[in-house]
């Protein structure tokens, strides 16, 4: 009976941080804006599985709303400072507006 209970209380805060990050997830492709990148920058981090590399891009969207976004290497080398984007539900990643 007490393994069961540590098996549960062990496993416990690994399930919340898993649903609250498929959350996030999920409020992300969701959003939709129109705006345009402001700014565009790498960051990056050594771990134990060696160098991450983080994509980010400053977006000012038609509101006047000022917001990062984390985008995939793909994104990043297609949009530039000053380049016009938009991003639908449903879609992961912004978009040059045509």
């Amino acid at each position: 009976m007490s393994g069961t209970v540590f098996l549960i209380l062990s496993l416990a805060p690994l399930v919340l941080v898993l649903a609250l990050l498929a959350g996030q997830r999920a409020t992300a492709v969701d959003e939709a804006y129109a705006g345009e990148v402001t700014g565009r920058w790498l960051t990056s981090s050594t771990g134990t599985y060696g160098t991450t590399t983080r994509c980010v891009l400053r977006i000012r969207d038609d509101e006047g709303r000022e917001f990062a976004v984390v985008v995939n290497d793909r994104t990043y080398t297609a949009l530039d400072v000053g380049d016009r984007v938009v991003k639908t539900p449903g879609a992961r990643w912004p978009v040059r507006s045509q």
